[in-house]
């Protein structure tokens, strides 16, 4: 009888049972990951200071779109693929910080695709599913809601591990050849790395990976040799290219400095802000990578050997992932980044277990309510556009170019300043960790610039614990007697501060801006 109700009228019952199950599809998949991408990020779109870090990209895309040349004109260490990236984006969408925002969305959303698509070959379509949007709304508890670098360079390191896992087998029917294969991955991750140099852990993973696939499938040493160099030699291709290009210009010396000499010559961090950076990242990343044993003990693991064998590459792929972030040792939050991609991933077998099927809704839900909290409170500690706009209402009647000794690198962009220095972004000038690793004498840059009395000069009150004092000091000595404050956005800790030159400050009392910090 209960047959016959779920048949259509006038069809013998039989056609119930004969009905094929409906799956989610690829097209299904597209839409319920783009939907979620804009729903999870809207909060974001049109905001010029997310991040001070995607605000000096987008500020370096759009100088060099003038002719600056980074490493020279403005001294950086993150590669020339980074900032090449943000110049065509800028090119393309314009200057408003909308343009890179929707790039960095449709990075997020094919990113997501590629991990739904990898989740199927180890889970049901619908945890695959989950675990795709699950990436989407961890990107916000960890500072990817616009444009950090992670956010672009997790598509091609994603793109690279898929094409592994779509043609791992292969190797075993065609004598280990994945020539083909290994390079299209390689330069895949040799693009990552000109995004960001982190990468280079998960690239030497897919290395050996490779290796090992073509040697178990009978690749003869010589040709596996000449394949190893391949592989290489496309992964350090846009690297290459970069430093040929600094040399053809007689520049690889700075090349070099920026992007090798000067990272280690980086002091570390104060213990108690790397202590308390490691708690705030391991609350972020904790509860999935968790899922990792939790699998284990509910059992969930495919019963298909060969879906073990994909499931077990994709747990190395999250592994090299995880060393990559603990060995590099930079404990910001948005270092957890590249962590989403894989452990997202590996979390969708859960779906083969109740207990973990309501593990991974708990993930959903939480992420997804503590990442909006999370964006909501960005808009108090870091500004908005309104903050931003009040700020360059400071510069009313000023002339020359400003300096941001501490603050929005935006502040540049929104009042088309010049540049008294090379080192524009701020960290560099003042920060204590980075003391005699940017080729320069810091507070000497400081005191050099400040004698060229820029009219306006950004800073953030009060000092942070990890600032240079003689930085600090050389600038607070000179403005507090040749400069009166105009605009302070703050009550929320570390605030934004805009002096103006004595002599060229318009009449009336300075703005304050108070957050509402009621629910803060």
């Amino acid at each position: 009888m209960a047959t016959a109700l779920t048949a259509p009228i006038g069809a013998p019952a039989e056609a119930a049972v004969r009905r094929p199950t409906r799956t989610i599809g690829l097209g299904h998949a597209a839409i319920a990951i783009l939907l979620v991408a804009i729903v999870a990020r809207w909060r974001t779109f049109g905001n010029p200071v997310i991040h001070i870090d995607e605000q000096f990209y987008w500020l370096v895309g759009g100088r060099m779109l003038h002719g600056a040349i980074p490493y020279i004109d403005i001294w950086d260490r993150k590669p020339i693929g980074l900032f090449l990236l943000f110049a065509g984006l800028r090119a393309i969408g314009g200057n408003g910080a909308i343009a890179y925002q929707m790039g960095a969305l449709l990075c997020v959303w094919l990113t997501g695709l590629i991990l739904f698509a990898m989740g199927r070959r180890i889970a049901p379509a619908g945890a695959a599913l989950a675990g795709a949007i699950l990436y989407v709304l961890c990107l916000n508890l960890a500072g990817g809601e616009g444009g950090q670098a992670p956010v672009f360079y997790n598509l091609p390191v994603a793109g690279a591990i898929a094409l592994i896992l779509f043609r791992r087998h292969e190797a075993a029917t065609n004598g280990g050849d994945l020539r083909a294969t290994g390079a299209a991955a390689m330069l895949l991750f040799g693009i990552a790395l000109q995004i960001k140099y982190s990468a280079v852990f998960e690239g030497v993973f897919a290395g050996i990976v490779l290796l090992w696939l073509a040697w178990r499938g009978g690749r003869p040493i010589p040709k596996l040799a000449i394949d190893a160099a391949i592989w290489i030699g496309c992964a350090l291709a846009p690297t290459a290219a970069a430093a040929a290009a600094y040399a053809a210009m007689g520049h690889f010396g700075d090349w070099w400095y920026a992007n090798a000499t000067s990272i280690l010559a980086r002091k570390s961090e104060q213990p108690d802000m790397v202590r308390m950076r490691i708690e705030v990242m391991a609350m972020l990343t904790v509860p999935l990578v968790a899922s990792v044993p939790l699998r284990r003990w509910l059992g969930c693991s495919p019963a298909d050997l060969s879906v073990r064998g994909d499931l077990r590459f994709l747990d190395g792929w999250a592994a090299s992932a995880l060393l990559g972030v603990v060995l590099f040792g930079s404990w910001f939050n948005h270092y957890a980044l590249p962590l989403f991609p894989p452990f997202a991933v590996i979390a969708t077998p859960l779906a083969n277990r109740r207990a973990g099927r309501i593990w991974i809704a708990t993930l959903l839900f939480c992420s997804g309510v503590w990442g909006q909290r999370v964006l909501w409170r960005h808009t108090i500690t870091r500004g908005t556009a309104t903050t931003l706009a009040h700020a360059v209402e400071a510069t009313r009647g000023a002339r020359g170019c400003f300096f941001v000794y501490d603050g929005m690198p935006a502040f540049y962009d929104a009042t088309n300043s010049c540049f008294l220095t090379n080192h524009v972004f701020s960290a560099h000038l003042q920060s204590l960790n980075e003391l005699g690793a940017t080729g320069i004498d810091e507070a000497a840059e400081v005191a050099r610039v400040m004698a060229l009395r820029p009219e306006r000069v950004m800073t953030m009150e009060p000092a942070y614990d990890g600032e240079n004092p003689a930085s600090r000091a050389v600038i607070y000595r000179i403005l507090k007697t040749d400069y009166r404050l105009l605009y302070l956005y703050g009550d929320v800790g570390h605030g934004y501060a805009v002096y103006g030159l004595r002599g060229t400050i318009p009449a009336g009392p300075p703005r304050f801006d108070t957050p509402d910090t009621r629910f803060f």
